[in-house]
């Protein structure tokens, strides 16, 4: 377990089983990098962060991570709020699948602009 802050105030919370143990992972998006930063459930330190950079915040990218594939990880997901696209990053291989659903102005569930 972490026990200090971690993240910055203007990081999204992307919490989800990143590493396919069961157990959701600490993890957040920084929009202003565009970075993910994921702490997976098992190790204890920042030193292990994993750090991924998915998504275009300039773009109006949202996080809405998810294990669209089916394998038990969490794969890295953004809507695009400009042109209403998803853009999911494969846990399994890292191939992007591009998806339109949705309109301007839309937000997917539970999902913080």
């Amino acid at each position: 377990m972490v026990d200090k802050y971690w993240g910055l105030g203007t990081d999204v919370p992307v919490p989800a089983d990143y590493d396919g143990d069961g157990k959701t992972d600490i993890a957040v998006w920084r929009g202003s990098d565009t970075n993910w930063y994921i702490i997976p459930s098992g190790r204890t330190s920042e030193s292990t962060t994993q750090v991924m950079s998915w998504g275009t915040s300039s773009l109006g990218d949202i996080p809405v991570p998810g294990d669209y594939d089916g394998d038990g990880k969490a794969d890295l997901a953004v809507w695009r709020s400009t042109n209403s696209m998803w853009f999911v990053q494969s846990s399994q291989d890292r191939v992007t699948t591009t998806k339109p659903n949705g309109q301007r102005g839309d937000l997917p569930i539970g999902a913080r602009p």
